[in-house]
């Protein structure tokens, strides 16, 4: 099967604007569907004891506990400390990630000198580096977004690299051979062509980012969605621990929508790709 990419316009674009929205509707009524399906099905085990309530909770419950503690503000205060931490992180790590990408992408030799540095560095269990980042930065903020950025740099550096180095050979010798310079090629060229693999080191980093603030969060401190459901599983509290996972999910559907729709906006440019 071969590819050919085409440039819509007049009907053929409201066309395929309509068929996109049909798409769209059916794929969101799928969702919804597996998403009732699922949650009553767990609510009917729950009810029926076919699995202890104990261990499992059930959806009824937790809904309940969710809006407690929001109407309360308790969780609204968890999920702002946690979202600044995300954000913080991500943005931290992403931007030294995609900056040193880059660079050691213009620099072969460099980065095969750096190689099995980035390797060794990447390959650390965060885990294992969290409580040192609690002794060096202290149990407040700090520690925090200093595990996520570690996670996301790693993350948006492979990414930002494979991208700038994969940029088409050929194309590059010819604009070269009609004397552009080293910075055209580089924002005319190179950079375009990463966009697509920094967006998708973007969206994998979104989650990074969070893993990385609820296991700050784990060992050492004091609110925060990871707090609370670290303080939920010592009180056997299955309930709270199942809601504060829900407002996790949440937060993590939030964040890859909106890295989704950046990466949208800035890949504009790039033609409609009819199969």
């Amino acid at each position: 099967m071969f590819t050919r990419e085409v440039v819509p316009s007049g009907p053929d674009l409201v066309i395929r604007a309509a068929a996109k929205r049909d798409g769209d509707l059916a794929i969101h009524l799928w969702r919804l569907t597996l998403l009732v399906i699922g949650v009553a099905g767990w609510e009917v085990i729950a009810r029926l004891k076919l699995i202890d309530p104990y261990l499992i909770s059930s959806p009824v419950a937790i809904a309940s506990r969710l809006w407690s503690l929001l109407r309360s503000g308790e969780m609204v205060g968890h999920i702002y400390v946690t979202g600044v931490e995300t954000l913080l992180g991500l943005v931290i790590g992403a931007v030294l990630g995609i900056v040193l990408g880059m660079a050691l992408a213009l620099a072969p030799r460099v980065a095969l000198v750096c190689d099995p540095f980035m390797v060794a560095f990447n390959g650390l269990p965060r885990v294992a580096l969290a409580p040192l980042f609690v002794v060096w930065f202290g149990i407040g903020l700090t520690s925090k977004v200093a595990v996520g950025a570690s996670i996301v740099l790693f993350t948006c550096f492979f990414a930002t690299y494979l991208g700038m180095r994969n940029t088409d050979a050929a194309l590059l010798r010819g604009i070269k051979a009609l004397g552009a310079t080293s910075r055209q090629l580089l924002l005319k060229v190179q950079l375009p062509f990463a966009i697509p693999w920094i967006f998708a080191g973007l969206k994998t980093s979104v989650a990074m980012a969070l893993v990385g603030a609820i296991i700050g969060e784990f060992i050492a401190a004091g609110r925060g969605v990871g707090w609370y459901i670290a303080f939920a599983g010592g009180q056997f509290d299955t309930t709270g621990v199942f809601a504060g996972l829900l407002v996790l999910g949440l937060m993590a559907i939030v964040l890859d929508v909106a890295v989704a729709l950046l990466g949208d906006r800035f890949m504009r440019w790039k033609p409609a790709v009819e199969t």
